[in-house]
């Protein structure tokens, strides 16, 4: 192989992720923008607000009225959303609390995701409802309501909120008093200093005199916060060993509990050291009785709601620790599906079974059938750019981000256009329909030329969309959605509908005249050992100088 064919390889990927890298600059600036809230913006929660004050140390805003009242305090999911990735791009919410810090309501500010799932998820009262009356704490482990027709946007939605409360529920207003090092030394007396630990646990490392990491201390609040005992909750103080991951020793900070009651259960030196050694796991799935575990005679309730309350602390430490990549991803059957349909579309591209018509009518119909109407997955602008902008839900749709890699890849190293070809349903309609009537188009060579270009000013739009913030939505200007017809825009069935028709008496009318995912992998695609660099290589290479600029300036 020459040097001339992979440079060229190499300029149209390195295209591509100057491309992304764009997108992704724009969206964080826009990001920024939609994150800024006004008092306009929440006064139907709080019609009397008169101001908003500067964030605390959670994320949130109080909300006063004209005499200084506290009405409330209002967040947006923003930063903790930006990488919760629904179908095509994450959603940004404003949550409003009341003055006990129980959720008023959810409300969208903006979404990245199609405007056809953001619709049918809005549509949906019960899955704002599930929300509504709710303090942080009490929102872990309910099973969420979800939205048929749009689980990826609405999961997305939802693990958004809770990324968001997980950053507040770290605030406590029972027990606002942060961990001292004088607490820390009598269960670790070797300690020397604090400093907030950045890991998933969070809490504090406690140092010794030479800056050797050799425990963490966290607290149970504020997720005991309503737990209560005999007459209130108490908030106590947990020292894990330096992984975090097993409890050296366990104190009481504070407590509402009866004073009593309290004194009982801390000089009971037996039952404070009864949980030490225990793992995160033993002790988030501890049976009492079992391990017969025994509350403090004369405080029982005071004693077993400290005991449940670690019990609670440490199930919420579990939650909070990332696991490995490959655990984080959730399989589902479409991604099933599109792992059949590539292996299905790499026999017909690169074997002679593409030769063989009706095994080559099975495929379209296949792809039609299954691609369009069962999972209706197909790859779009609105799709691809949101995954170019925000990142991709390979967590959560791992076979829809492995279709788009077979699309975006292919063309490149072996000069086929895969996707088009052998995976897209539209195409596959289109193909179906091919010279299936006598009478058969033939548009003037000049009228070709230039409607051929329309694909690329698409293309061109869609850049200038994401990179100036239009709010256009991209979804819109393809026929895609048109296979979730329950939920499909008027644009999408038009587009559909036309281009069908279309290819009845043009073959692939739509794929040469109108398709501006088509044109991304044409833009590509190698062509073997004639290929040069050529006019689109130019074009592009402006698109993405102007792109810059537009953001520059």
């Amino acid at each position: 192989m020459t040097l001339r064919p992979v440079l060229l390889r190499l300029w149209r990927l390195g295209l591509l992720v100057a491309a992304v890298l764009l997108l992704r600059e724009a969206q964080e600036r826009h990001d920024a923008e939609a994150a800024a809230l006004t008092v306009e913006s929440v006064r139907d929660y709080f019609p009397g607000a008169d101001r908003l004050e500067p964030m605390d140390a959670a994320g949130r805003q109080d909300v006063r009225g004209a005499d200084g009242t506290l009405l409330g305090r209002v967040a947006t999911t923003l930063p903790e959303s930006k990488h919760v990735i629904g179908y095509s791009g994450p959603t940004h919410s404003l949550l409003a609390f009341d003055p006990q810090g129980r959720i008023l309501g959810l409300r969208v500010l903006r979404s990245h995701d199609t405007a056809d799932h953001l619709a049918e998820v809005v549509a949906d009262r019960a899955f704002f409802r599930q929300f509504t009356g709710k303090k942080p704490e009490e929102l872990t482990g309910l099973q969420w309501h979800t939205v048929t027709g749009a689980t990826l946007t609405s999961t997305a939605i939802a693990e958004g909120v809770l990324a968001r409360l997980g950053a507040a529920a770290q605030v406590s207003l029972r027990f606002p008093e942060e961990i001292t090092l004088e607490e820390v030394r009598r269960l670790e007396p070797a300690a020397t200093a604090l400093r907030a630990n950045p890991g998933a646990v969070g809490g504090w490392l406690v140092l010794d005199g030479e800056g050797r990491h050799l425990a963490i201390a966290v607290r149970s609040s504020p997720v005991t916060d309503t737990l209560i005992g005999y007459k209130g909750p108490t908030d106590s103080l947990l020292l894990l060993d330096s992984t975090g991951r097993v409890l050296r020793g366990l104190a009481l900070r504070k407590s509402y509990d009866t004073s009593r009651y309290v004194a009982y259960v801390t000089g009971d030196r037996h039952f404070l050291h009864l949980f030490d050694g225990r793992s995160l796991e033993e002790l988030a799935s501890l049976d009492f009785k079992a391990a017969k575990i025994e509350g403090v005679s004369g405080a029982t309730e005071t004693s077993w709601a400290i005991a449940e309350g670690l019990k609670r602390r440490a199930a919420d430490l579990l939650t909070r620790r990332p696991a490995g990549w490959l655990w984080q991803i959730r399989w589902r059957w479409q991604d099933t599906g599109h792992v059949l349909m590539i292996a299905s579309a790499l026999l017909m591209a690169f074997t002679h079974l593409r030769g063989v018509a009706w095994v080559r009518h099975l495929h379209h119909v296949l792809l039609v059938g299954y691609g369009g109407f069962f999972a209706g997955e197909l790859l779009s602008q609105g799709l691809l750019a949101g995954w170019a902008a925000h990142g991709t839900s390979w967590r959560s749709a791992p076979g829809l981000v492995l279709l788009a890699a077979v699309a975006l890849l292919a063309p490149v190293f072996s000069g086929r256009q895969i996707y088009c070809h052998h995976l897209c349903a539209h195409g596959a309609l289109q193909q179906l329909l091919a010279r299936r009537l006598r009478y058969q188009a033939v548009l003037p060579r000049a009228v070709e030329r230039w409607l051929g270009l329309l694909p690329y000013a698409l293309l061109g739009l869609v850049l200038a969309s994401v990179v100036l913030g239009l709010g256009i939505d991209l979804n819109a200007i393809e026929p895609f959605d048109a296979y979730l017809f329950r939920i499909a825009g008027w644009s999408s069935l038009v587009l559909a509908g036309v281009g069908t028709v279309a290819a009845l008496f043009t073959p692939l009318a739509y794929c040469k005249f109108g398709c501006p995912t088509g044109a991304l992998f044409k833009l590509l695609r190698h062509a073997g050992s004639t290929d040069r660099f050529g006019l689109r290589d130019s074009l592009a290479a402006l698109a993405l100088g102007l792109g810059a600029l537009a953001l520059a300036f």
